[in-house]
């Protein structure tokens, strides 16, 4: 890669641009700098629930701490199997099952434990995703896998960061793998949506662009979470990632504008006009026939 890549994992939140390989993924999140998630609470809330979520960071969910695994899984099967173990299906009630879980326990630590059916899940999803013919050449054609950028964004001069799943050079693409319940074209552009993810592709691409990587796609690799865990391919395309970009500009604006005054609002202090949402509408009007 043309931008800067710093060999060695680091124990404090970096702030030279560049690339970061090898950093732990609760590591990455300890690091204060601007990122996507933070953007999507100012996009769907307000800056005093962000400020509040800053300075009360939330403990991972058991969903959260599993999507972990997975990703682990899938991008750095290798690694996987030194940082996580198949816990034992013991009884834990019972003696001899309390014994061998704290065996487990001490040799690996109970946050590296996962239960003999989230490891089974891992392998599985794992071995769905390299089963897809265009997933499995994307992730083969990667030039690095879950890599760590910080990045100074050039119109507000805020530090922010992103953690890439996979850089394909050749392809020019950042490559994102998401757990789903449902992959189904029908469905998952409403995670595209819903969840911010098209906010995401366009924070990564231009911090990418900014750190001098020639990327402008952004492919999702949509694994489902249940059996048998059919996986999908996506590109955002073009007119997502720029009506991405076109969200991306007054949050960055709203959150350096916060971080310098010291000031986090919350809703409108005053009085607002509210009415249905347009997809109520058409409900109403399917029913009833009402036209507004």
């Amino acid at each position: 890669m043309s931008t800067a890549t710093v060999e060695q994992a680091t124990t404090q939140a970096p702030t030279s641009p560049g690339l970061y390989p090898n950093v732990p993924a609760e590591e990455y999140h300890r690091w204060p700098h601007v990122s996507q998630s933070r953007l999507k609470v100012l996009r769907d809330k307000s800056p005093a629930h962000l400020r509040h979520e800053m300075d009360n960071p939330p403990e991972p969910t058991p969903a959260m701490v599993l999507g972990t695994a997975v990703h682990l899984a899938v991008l750095q099967p290798d690694l996987f199997r030194t940082e996580y173990v198949k816990a034992p299906d013991v009884d834990r009630r019972t003696k001899a099952g309390k014994a061998l879980w704290a065996e487990y326990a001490a040799e690996w630590g109970e946050d590296r434990m996962l239960r003999a059916d989230d490891y089974d899940l891992c392998l599985a999803m794992r071995d769905a995703v390299y089963t897809h013919p265009v997933a499995r050449k994307l992730l083969e054609g990667a030039s690095a896998r879950e890599q760590s950028a910080v990045w100074v964004d050039p119109t507000t001069g805020l530090t922010c960061k992103g953690r890439f799943d996979a850089v394909c050079e050749d392809t020019g693409a950042i490559v994102e793998l998401k757990t789903t319940s449902d992959a189904s074209p029908t469905v998952f552009p409403r995670s595209i949506y819903r969840y911010g993810y098209y906010i995401q592709g366009a924070h990564y691409l231009s911090g990418a662009q900014t750190l001098g990587i020639k990327v402008d796609l952004f492919p999702i690799i949509a694994v489902e979470s249940e059996p048998p865990h059919c996986v999908a391919v996506y590109q955002v395309e073009d007119l997502a990632i720029k009506a991405g970009l076109d969200e991306l500009r007054p949050l960055m604006e709203t959150y350096a504008r916060c971080q310098e005054s010291g000031v986090w609002p919350g809703y409108d202090t005053k009085a607002v006009t509210i009415s249905l949402p347009a997809w109520a509408w058409f409900e109403i009007n399917e029913r009833t026939g009402f036209n507004d």
